[in-house]
């Protein structure tokens, strides 16, 4: 199986108080099953920010996407959602006590990826959510510099499109 990237969308407030990553792929099969994207590196540490400049910085691959061990993690610490389910799942991540000022900046920075994907019938696809606060520590880089590290690897039926999204503040 090949994943080809076919657009990079960075940004990150001007506060430096959280970071949107949105990543879209063409696959050279339709509906891949998650485990096989995972071993295929759908999530790669260059294609983590900027594509332009995460190219020149990094010159050997690395065994990590921002703070998430990659050679640790599998399907398991994914949670299967339909579009309305990862709404939910993420507004109650955000009843959470211990968000700051960094909280309002996560939510925009999801509306502002959100919008980039107005051409995909997000109510189609399957998504597939990891949290770093919701896996087990030994999953993670020591130390771990991200206050929060979300990222969603979304698939659909009869579709070669693959897309990640990623949201974090480190």
């Amino acid at each position: 199986m090949n994943l080809e990237l076919k657009q990079n969308i960075w940004n990150s407030d001007e506060s430096g108080l959280g970071f949107y990553c949105v990543n879209i792929f063409e696959c050279s099969e339709k509906n891949p099953v998650l485990k096989k994207l995972l071993k295929n590196e759908i999530l790669k540490e260059k294609e983590f920010g900027p594509i332009k400049s995460m190219k020149k910085e990094l010159k050997e691959p690395t065994d990590y996407y921002g703070s998430i061990l990659l050679n640790k993690i599998d399907v398991s610490d994914f949670k299967a959602l339909d579009f309305n389910s990862l709404n939910l799942e993420l507004q109650e991540y955000w009843k959470d006590e211990d968000w700051g000022e960094d909280l309002p900046i996560f939510k925009k920075n999801f509306d502002l990826a959100i919008s980039n994907l107005n051409k995909f019938e997000l109510s189609n696809r399957n998504f597939y959510y990891i949290n770093a606060e919701k896996i087990d520590s030994d999953k993670l880089t020591d130390p771990n510099f991200f206050t929060y590290l979300v990222c969603v690897i979304s698939t659909q039926i009869e579709s070669n499109k693959i897309i990640t999204l990623t949201f974090g503040l480190d």
